[in-house]
């Protein structure tokens, strides 16, 4: 039998640590990696952490069930929480989870703190004058090499 699937569609509040070309907080309705947001140069070139928070409602008739969450594509790492309840980071495909009891029925917090690698902002200081960069290695990626999908990218699902 097919499994029951409910996307998590959003709207989105996601949160970036100040001071890296990214606003400190902006709402998106669609998860799209880093590099595609509306940025300047050095927000989409963004590595670290960000932090993405949806509410959600879940019918009566879906308490007590199992119920995974898969957040779809992720790059890299991701830490959640659903209603105060944290989980085990994930780190690799898949990912998704077992959240069933940690869910009630009406609106239910996601919570999802996602970290990406410093490739990306490596790539635009590469592009920098030095005095401008905020990043220094003796050897990384180039000025100019196409920047990596980073982020939340889901689709998030319910099933």
């Amino acid at each position: 039998q097919p499994q029951a699937q409910m996307a998590v569609a959003g709207p989105w509040e996601v949160s970036f640590p100040e001071g890296w070309g990214v606003p400190s907080q902006m709402t998106v309705q669609d998860l799209v990696p880093w590099c595609e947001m509306p940025f300047s140069d050095e927000g989409k070139a963004f590595s670290g952490k960000a932090s993405y928070k949806t509410v959600f409602n879940l019918p009566e008739d879906a308490v007590g069930k199992q119920l995974t969450l898969d957040l779809g594509k992720v790059d890299m790492i991701a830490h959640v929480k659903v209603n105060g309840k944290v989980f085990r980071p994930l780190w690799c495909a898949p990912y998704s989870l077992e959240i069933g009891e940690s869910l009630k029925a009406g609106e239910n917090v996601l919570e999802i703190d996602v970290t990406g690698t410093w490739f990306n902002r490596l790539v635009y200081d590469a592009s920098q004058p030095e005095e401008m960069r905020k990043t220094w290695v003796i050897a990384g990626p180039k000025a100019g090499m196409e920047l990596r999908p980073t982020g939340l990218m889901g689709p998030v699902t319910l099933r």
